[in-house]
This record gives C-alpha cells, structure tokens and sequence, in this order.
C-alpha cells in the first residue's frame, strides 16, 4: 500500500515546492540547493523543519532555506549531546543498581535476576531475550554465565528498555532506594512507570538519528491527556527560574518534556562532577552556536521563546555545576 500524501518529487518538483510555500532560497541557487540535497541530507528531512514556521494559507511566513539547513545542523549537534547524556546517565543508574544491590541487600545478584525474571508475563521468553543480549553483546560472558545469569552481566549487555524494567522492578520493592525518585505512579490499577521512559523517547530519536527539533513547538491539544511533569522536572525547571507560565506550556510539548525531564534526571542522579561539567559545557556551546544564525528566527517568536526556556535551564546547569 502507498501513501498517496507523499510522493517522490524530481528536482524540478523540490525547487517549485518551496517557491509555491513561500519559502525563499536564501543564500542558494537552485542548482545549488539540489547539489546540497544531493549530498548532506534528503528533501523529505529537511521541509521537516517547516513545521516549527507560522503556516497561513498555504504559505510560510519568515523562512527560507537557510533557516531550516541551519535547524538541520542544531538538531545534528542536539543529537550528538543527548545521546551522550542518556549514555552517561544509563550508566549511572547501572552502578547505582548494581551498587544498591551489592552493598544494602542481602541479595547476591542472582536471585534478584530471577525474581524479575519470574515477574514477567512469559519468563521463558524474557530469560532467552536477556541471554541473547549477553551473547550478542559478549560470547565468553555467555559462556560463563548462561546457566545462571547474574544482574550485573544483564544490566551491563542490555538495552535500555530492559534496565528500565529492571529499575522499575527494583524500586517497585525497595521504596527507599534513591532510584525510589524515578517513580511514576499511575491510577485505577495501571502498572507504575518510570521516568525513565522520557529519557527513553530522547535516548531513541538521538541514537537512531531521528529528526527532534520538528516538532519542538507542537503542544499537545488542552482537552488530550498528557503525563504531569514530575515532582524532579518541576522543581528543576523551578530552579532555574522559568515561569509558572512558561513552564505549563513547554511542557506541554512532548518532546520539550522529553528533553527537560532527561536533564532533570541526569542533574539529580548522576554523581561525577567532572562528566556533568562537560555535559553542560556542550549544551552551553550549543546554545552559542543557535545564536549564530539567529536573523532567521526573530520574527519567530514560538522558536524564540523555546531557546529562552532552554537557555535557562542550561544556564542553571553551567552556574552550579
């Protein structure tokens, strides 16, 4: 089956299409703007970015090219920083598991494997997924430890959906774990989650290489439903001294949400000052860098008022870190 909504144009076909949205050419030439297309990203990517420009009658105000190769490279650079925060913080949580294990239980990492094993709808299912993540990931640790699987080699070769379930089992029974915080309880008998899911949405788009900044001002409708911040995201962006305003309606950007729940989290839990430093040191050179161009978005002021957001919360991070 073919979406008849989107459809393979030739490069007369690209070049018409941004002359009929408005969307000027900027700095290029037509034939300098397919050689582009040709050679660093994909048509279909690029107009992604269109999204974030005001849209009235078929039309887009304000824009050119310009404007959405400059987002491309902010989302490429945006990418690239996330990804390595979610790494650090994965981490982190990892040892803080293992550590908690080790240190303040009685458990020998084995049994506790076990149990969260046997916690699953199809234990079998889930004992040879976890296996395969071993195998794949290490051969002679396979070896070692496929008949008795301890937490430590699973948590070091499993993705990251499988550490989150892991945490969320291990807090579910230890509700004084600082890991505790990560908690999300849900009504009328739904399974309780973690705020890890929200670093999980970011950690994907960043390691899969998927577009983010395209949907950094679509708000989720007032009447749908959509996740209360968390006690850490609140009083992080709080800190930093967002408005109550402000605050209430970037958050209602899932991926805004997203974003400022992982580096809530990564603030709050991860130990290493050093890391941190250089985390932070990145985003405030990311944000240096949106400055760069910023002609091609003043007269975007749902764009502007997101890099004010984001901007504090970064210069938060910097002042106290």
């Amino acid at each position: 089956m073919t979406n008849s909504s989107v459809t393979k144009l030739t490069d007369n076909e690209m070049i018409l299409f941004f002359k009929n949205k408005n969307i000027s050419l900027g700095l290029y030439s037509e034939k300098e703007l397919i050689f582009f297309l040709k050679n660093n990203t994909y048509f279909f990517k690029l107009i992604s970015y269109r999204k974030t420009f005001p849209y009235e009658n078929n039309k887009y105000s304000n824009l050119s090219v310009d404007a959405l190769i400059d987002m491309s490279t902010i989302d490429m650079q945006l990418r690239y920083i996330f990804l390595k925060i979610c790494l650090d913080l994965e981490h982190s949580l990892k040892t803080q598991l293992i550590n908690e294990i080790t240190f303040n239980t009685d458990d020998n990492g084995y049994t506790f494997l076990n149990n969260f094993i046997d916690s699953t709808n199809n234990p079998r299912s889930t004992r040879r997924k976890l296996l395969k993540m071993v195998k794949r990931t290490d051969e002679a640790l396979y070896e070692k430890y496929q008949e008795n699987l301890p937490i430590w080699v699973a948590l070091e070769c499993s993705e990251f959906a499988w550490t989150e379930s892991i945490i969320r089992f291990y807090i579910a029974s230890h509700p004084t774990s600082a890991l505790a915080k990560l908690r999300v309880r849900r009504p009328d008998g739904q399974q309780d989650i973690t705020l890890l899911t929200y670093v999980r949405n970011i950690r994907n788009k960043s390691a899969h290489n998927s577009i983010i900044l395209n949907r950094i001002t679509t708000a989720v409708e007032e009447s749908a439903e959509i996740p209360n911040a968390s006690n850490i995201t609140k009083t992080f962006v709080s800190k930093a001294h967002v408005s109550n305003n402000s605050s209430r309606k970037k958050l209602r950007i899932p991926v805004i949400l997203d974003m400022t729940t992982t580096l809530a989290i990564y603030d709050n839990m991860v130990s290493s000052h050093e890391m941190k430093k250089r985390r932070y040191t990145e985003l405030k050179q990311l944000m240096l860098r949106i400055k760069k161009n910023k002609q091609y978005y003043k007269k975007n002021n749902s764009l502007t008022s997101i890099y004010n957001y984001f901007n504090q919360l970064v210069n938060y991070l910097n002042l106290h870190s």
